[in-house]
């Protein structure tokens, strides 16, 4: 969240002033490319959000407003104009009243930061909350953003962590290494090109790690400017807390549809290192560990031997019309869409012949108690009635008590999602509760709303509408780079009571 205020000059010395430090902020921010892992790109690897400038300011061109259903003429704040109140409070729920600054006067919204303790000995803490993921330390920028023009005079930056725990190297900066690197600047207004923001970027300035002990609830670092005996905050980064780390179980189930002209099983190809992305690159960011807990095939063809529920389906995914969602449903007269019968059959299925079903006989995937998330792979292509595949689909049903749409424990991935990692995360995330970051249903997303297609999210799509009947569309600028969670979804996912588990205490 950057300072709005124009540049100036500081008081000069000797005239009046209530304190001799310049006026400027730090603000914590990833790298787009990550020195502890070879200079790669991020892909995930830790969670790291921050209030961007884009988000709640007119610096983007958004070709469709699908809220206001208009094309807008100027730049609009990609986050809904009624949320950015809210979505700037995300960043600050968590902090406790005492840990929240304000650097001269102005608003400061934290960037959030989640990785995995390290080496974890302290007496009582808790060892299995470790992991060797972060063991060697996350490095980030720093962006120091001007109220005042701003001089080498000596100005250290300090950096002081809540908890012993939690170790920034080095622990602190001359303001000579940010005047070395060139100014930059910024415009809040695409359109007016201004305000304008001078600010410097120091690249992989500082290594974060929690080593040696677990953090019980979200902790800080705070930045200081300090010249002589004189100090105040000018930044801080919140670190997520790390010390009880959920699980979730994953049973892998690919489905078998059909057999080659030997009466052998046709294999599925899928993502190779699906199980990987979930654990290191995905809801790790959750502080979760999502870990492939079975893997089976599902023999749809052996059972349709057996059973004749199985053998129905199995005619009816070769029937043209039913897979293009075009066949009409006798009880209702409407067309069947492919994708969600082919849905809510397998899980039927599954519930009455699958290998892992949940127990006792009769508990539904969706009930809550048995802690799996089912994840479905198959050759199917189902396509919509105007055409084009469905990639994935996760399990949105009816709550009989509330009648809210709720999200349950089951994803299929069709045949053009079986390689696509953002499908599988986006259709996983799903079963963990997380809409969309475009939904408008206040029954599944009470959160900050956003204009589709425009976010590295991996809840956003690949693709935004340029049109009102969506006939014309691009493809989101993150397109095969969409690898982070918001902070307030990592809390969601943290809260699914029917998907995560948490460690006895």
């Amino acid at each position: 969240m950057p300072v709005c205020n124009p540049p100036r000059a500081s008081s000069l010395i000797g005239q009046t002033s209530t304190s001799c430090l310049q006026k400027f902020t730090i603000h914590f921010r990833r790298p787009n490319k990550l020195k502890e892992k070879s200079n790669y790109s991020y892909r995930g690897e830790y969670g790291f959000d921050w209030l961007r400038d884009e988000y709640i300011y007119p610096i983007i061109k958004v070709e469709y407003d699908q809220f206001k259903k208009f094309k807008p003429s100027a730049c609009i704040p990609l986050c809904r104009s009624d949320n950015i109140i809210a979505l700037k409070n995300v960043y600050l729920k968590g902090i406790q009243k005492e840990h929240k600054i304000k650097p001269h006067g102005q608003d400061y919204y934290p960037a959030w930061l989640s990785i995995f303790a390290c080496n974890v000995t302290a007496e009582g803490a808790n060892r299995d909350a470790g992991s060797t993921m972060h063991n060697k330390g996350i490095y980030l920028d720093l962006q120091l953003d001007e109220i005042d023009k701003i001089i080498d005079d000596g100005t250290e930056i300090i950096f002081k962590p809540s908890k012993p725990c939690l170790i920034i190297t080095p622990n602190k900066i001359s303001i000579k290494e940010f005047l070395e690197t060139s100014i930059k600047k910024r415009e809040l207004n695409s359109d007016t090109h201004e305000p304008v923001i001078n600010y410097y970027m120091l690249k992989n300035a500082v290594k974060i790690m929690c080593k040696g002990n677990t953090l019980k609830q979200h902790e800080t670092i705070t930045v200081f400017a300090k010249l002589g005996s004189e100090e105040c905050e000018v930044g801080q980064l919140m670190v997520y807390q790390n010390n009880s780390v959920p699980k979730a179980n994953i049973v892998v189930v690919n489905v078998i549809t059909e057999y080659d002209k030997n009466n052998n099983k046709i294999p599925l190809e899928t993502h190779q290192s699906f199980e990987y992305i979930f654990k290191f690159q995905s809801f790790n960011q959750a502080m979760i560990r999502a870990e492939v807990g079975a893997k089976h095939d599902f023999d749809l063809v052996d059972l349709g031997n057996k059973y004749s529920d199985v053998k129905q389906f199995l005619d009816d995914i070769k029937n043209k019309n039913y897979m293009n969602s075009l066949k009409i449903d006798p009880k209702t007269h409407k067309k069947i869409d492919s994708a969600i019968d082919i849905r809510n059959r397998l899980r039927d299925l599954y519930e009455k012949y699958g290998k892992h079903a949940p127990k006792p006989v009769g508990t539904k995937i969706n009930h809550a108690g048995h802690y799996n998330t089912y994840l479905l792979f198959t050759k199917l292509s189902p396509q919509g009635e105007k055409g084009g595949h469905t990639l994935g689909i996760s399990d949105l049903q009816p709550n009989p008590k509330t009648k809210n749409n709720e999200w349950g424990n089951i994803l299929v991935i069709f045949q053009g999602g079986l390689k696509d990692s953002h499908t599988i995360v986006h259709e996983a995330a799903h079963t963990f509760t997380l809409p969309h970051i475009f939904e408008t249903d206040t029954a599944l997303n009470n959160k900050p709303i956003f204009h589709q297609g425009y976010t590295e999210n991996y809840m956003d799509y690949t693709w935004h509408p340029n049109s009102a009947n969506y006939s014309s569309w691009s493809y989101n600028i993150y397109e095969k780079k969409m690898h982070s969670f918001f902070k307030w979804q990592w809390d969601m996912m943290r809260n699914d009571k029917k998907s995560i588990k948490f460690p006895k205490k």
